[in-house]
């Protein structure tokens, strides 16, 4: 007897053809609760490169904000790399 709570998703039948929706979903919803993207790649048969694609398309804006990369004006670059250097 099958697990009712089991979702069952449309499979690819080439690797021409487009994952299910709510497939994605799921996958960038576990990689914003903390799955690793290696693991989330190596589990789902994923490539880098799609997985990110989905992580900027679907992603929530909490979890955009969190790996935007930030941007340091020269003085502050200055700053570190003295502090650095003096131990």
């Amino acid at each position: 007897m099958e697990n009712p709570a089991q979702e069952i998703y449309a499979s690819r039948e080439h690797k021409q053809s487009r994952y299910d929706k709510r497939l994605i979903l799921k996958i960038v919803k576990e990689v914003e609760q903390g799955l690793p993207r290696k693991e989330a790649t190596r589990i789902y048969g994923l490539g880098k490169a799609s997985l990110d694609g989905w992580m900027r398309d679907y992603g929530s804006p909490e979890y955009q904000e969190k790996i935007k990369r930030r941007s340091y004006t020269n003085l502050q670059k200055r700053t570190i790399v003295t502090a650095i250097e003096q131990g």
